[in-house]
């Protein structure tokens, strides 16, 4: 178990090779602990790699079904990846509070976790996934330095309405790829809050999802369609392109 105090990471230098490892961490965030996963393909010596963030949603936590398999199917393409409970959350230290309080604490949360990936040795790039709530702070996070992340997967991003972050204000700030992914029958964030959320960004692109719910229960490979987008940006952002040429987007 690797015990991270404070908000800045202190990263142990890497051996000659390591094998692919999955590792509880703990990070500190405003005097809580929090608990996460992160799962680390196989490298070679000063091999470098890409990490995905994976937030969850609220009140819940970092093992949910499909930010899991997303995990799992990262690390099977040779992907880094990292989820970790937010305050209050799963396994992690302090209370949840309202929804409104636990963007706020989240974005706090978020920028430790973001400030942890960026200091380890192994990564190359940083990639966000988030869930509901989670797709909110992701795009929240963008704002802090919108170059620092290259893209972005949001599954069924909540409304930022009565939350006193400037999501909308991020999301026309950030560049990078954007792929929202969101159920046509959700009862708790609908359509048009996705659609919302396309329009904030430059560029974005809306998967919808016939029948499916919030909690993506009704049988949609969801991890498949957020993995298919993050190799997307990855390959894009490893393979240069000539002036007026662009990659087209599955």
């Amino acid at each position: 178990m690797l015990m991270l105090s404070g908000c800045a990471a202190t990263a142990a230098p890497m051996p000659d090779s390591a094998a692919e490892r999955v590792e509880q961490i703990e990070l500190e965030s405003n005097g809580v602990t929090l608990v996460g996963t992160l799962e680390v393909p196989a490298l070679a010596s000063g091999e470098q790699v890409p990490l995905v963030l994976l937030f969850h949603g609220y009140q819940s936590g970092r093992n949910e079904h499909h930010l899991v398999r997303t995990a799992e199917e990262l690390l099977a393409a040779g992907v880094a990846s990292l989820r970790v409970d937010f305050t209050g959350h799963g396994f992690s230290e302090g209370d949840v509070g309202s929804l409104a309080s636990a963007a706020e604490v989240g974005l706090d949360d978020a920028r430790v976790i973001a400030r942890y990936a960026r200091e380890l040795p192994f990564v190359d790039s940083l990639h966000v996934v988030g869930y509901s709530l989670g797709g909110l702070i992701a795009t929240a996070l963008t704002g802090d330095d919108p170059e620092a992340i290259e893209s972005l997967v949001l599954l069924a991003p909540a409304p930022p309405y009565g939350i006193r972050l400037p999501v909308w204000d991020a999301a026309a700030e950030f560049a990078g790829d954007v792929t929202i992914v969101q159920g046509e029958s959700d009862e708790l964030v609908p359509v048009s809050t996705a659609r919302e959320y396309e329009r904030a960004f430059d560029d974005a692109e809306l998967i919808l999802l016939p029948h499916e719910n919030h909690a993506f229960t009704w049988g949609t490979d969801v991890a498949s369609i957020t993995v298919d987008a993050l190799l997307q940006s990855i390959r894009a952002e490893a393979m240069p392109l000539d002036v007026g040429e662009s990659l087209p987007r599955r």
